[in-house]
């Protein structure tokens, strides 16, 4: 896709480009939000402010005002400097769960499953060039392997060709 740019000259530019591009179809401040939210992980479960910062890609003052509101919303809490996301983030994964029946309805199915073939069973959705397990019943043995129950992993390139 080709551009005008002021002094006429004509660039290219991807459609990626445009869906990140400040406007009317993109609030760049909850996207800024999101990104400190995905900050968080198992290798950062805690972060100062100016490790948010860094993170997330953005200013002390963005990550300031940001980690702010999510305190207010209850989605954060703060224990001297450092900060943290509460269990009530989990509402935002949930919300995308409980709007898809379809997991309802898998759930006795994998359960069966698992109950007749002795082995663990997981659920996925395509999410980009990722998988993200969105439901999974363990079996139950003496050694298991633990997964988050919502949990991004991925795809090795070979699978990519698959999809």
């Amino acid at each position: 896709m080709e551009m005008q740019t002021v002094e006429g000259d004509v660039q290219e530019s991807s459609p990626a480009d445009q869906d990140t591009r400040p406007g009317d179809g993109y609030v760049q401040s909850f996207a800024r939000g999101l990104a400190v939210i995905r900050a968080f992980d198992s290798a950062h479960p805690s972060m100062t402010l100016s490790e948010v910062a860094e993170a997330a890609g953005i200013t002390r003052a963005g990550a300031r005002r940001i980690l702010l509101t999510l305190v207010q919303l209850g989605y954060v809490a703060v224990d001297g400097r450092q900060f943290h996301l509460t269990a009530r983030i989990l509402e935002l994964g949930f919300a995308y769960l409980s709007s898809m029946p379809f997991w309802n309805l898998a759930e006795p199915i994998m359960e069966a499953l698992v109950s007749e073939v002795h082995e663990s069973c997981s659920a996925s959705v395509l999410d980009g060039p990722d998988i993200v397990y969105v439901l999974r019943i363990p079996t139950s043995k003496i050694m298991t392997i633990s997964l988050a129950q919502v949990c991004h992993l991925a795809l090795r390139p070979s699978m990519e060709s698959l999809t």
